[in-house]
């Protein structure tokens, strides 16, 4: 929770508190000058208990869970704060009646235990709202290591996404700069693009749709200078492609795909379907594959298992993926 709320919660605590007891006050009734000195410094001193507890007390032993240390020590300190309570109060009365004789008079036991509740509920106040700041910065705490270990592995994703794409792209341009250099150089362009995005754009939690799209769409570009027939990979997209999404997202089920996809058998060996309406993006990729060789598991790789736990950081109970 920011320094900011914090200081307003304080504020309407106080204003709650004023608003509060200010009709059991009695002010405006002819009260005297002392009884008004009283009610004061009896507010004032309960918000020192409560600062007490908050800043203090709640803080020492909640943060090292020590539940048993607390409500000892709150105990012992509600017991005994009244007193010193009273104490101030009598010495107000004493200035105010200019002698220090009979200095605590009237006050018994009876009369301490008076003012057990008002502190107790000080005290109670205090902690209470320590705890919920607590739990509002732990909360906080917890979404920003989340947040740091979802960028951790999206630069992971992206160390291991480069490589790749430079080991099977710059092979087939070199074949082509010889005979055919405008293919080379738009085959550059595209990779040029593609490395943007992912080194740029990728820097940002969310992109627009658009720009994932046109990732996909330069993958197939250069993945079609391998193969002898473009239509063995079909990507179609409907619906709204300026909603945001996480960057990257699909580039691990692309990959996937091409990887095991076989291109001399039926059309189209890559299927594509992207999808986009109020606010739900559906994104469908199948490909024609032959029978799992030596029974060799083809979902076992790190993208797989970093899109899931992208998708877990970043869209907690509310995707779907079916491999």
């Amino acid at each position: 929770m920011s320094g900011r709320k914090i200081r307003y919660l304080h504020l309407f605590i106080w204003l709650f508190a004023v608003a509060v007891n200010l009709p059991f006050a009695g002010f405006g009734q002819g009260m005297q000058f002392r009884h008004i000195v009283s009610g004061i410094i009896g507010f004032l001193y309960l918000m020192v208990v409560f600062y007490l507890f908050y800043l203090f007390i709640a803080p020492l032993f909640l943060n090292r869970r020590n539940l048993k240390g607390f409500f000892i020590s709150s105990f012992i300190a509600v017991l005994i704060l009244p007193f010193f309570g009273y104490v101030i109060l009598f010495l107000s009365r004493a200035i105010i009646d200019n002698t220090f004789e009979h200095f605590f008079r009237g006050y018994s036991f009876r009369t301490h235990m008076s003012g057990y509740f008002p502190v107790l509920t000080a005290a109670v106040f205090g902690s209470f709202f320590r705890v919920i700041v607590y739990w509002f910065d732990t909360i906080n705490q917890k979404t920003e290591i989340d947040r740091q270990k979802l960028s951790a592995e999206l630069e992971l994703l992206k160390s291991k996404l480069n490589p790749h794409l430079l080991f099977n792209t710059l092979n087939n341009i070199d074949s082509l700069i010889r005979t055919d250099p405008e293919s080379a150089s738009s085959a550059l362009i595209k990779l040029s693009e593609m490395m943007r995005y992912l080194t740029y754009e990728t820097s940002s939690d969310y992109v627009e749709l658009e720009k994932e799209v046109e990732y996909i769409n330069n993958f197939i570009g250069l993945y079609r200078m391998r193969i002898k027939s473009a239509d063995d990979i079909s990507f179609t997209t409907k619906g709204d492609m300026h909603v945001l999404v996480a960057p990257a997202l699909f580039v691990p089920l692309l990959e996937n795909s091409f990887k095991f996809a076989r291109f001399n058998r039926n059309s189209p060996a890559v299927d594509i379907r992207l999808s986009s309406y109020q606010g739900v993006v559906n994104f469908e990729i199948q490909n024609y594959c032959e029978k799992n060789p030596a029974g060799k598991n083809t979902n076992s790789g790190y993208g797989l298992i970093n899109l899931r736990k992208r998708l877990d950081l970043t869209y907690p109970g509310r995707y779907k993926l079916e491999i």
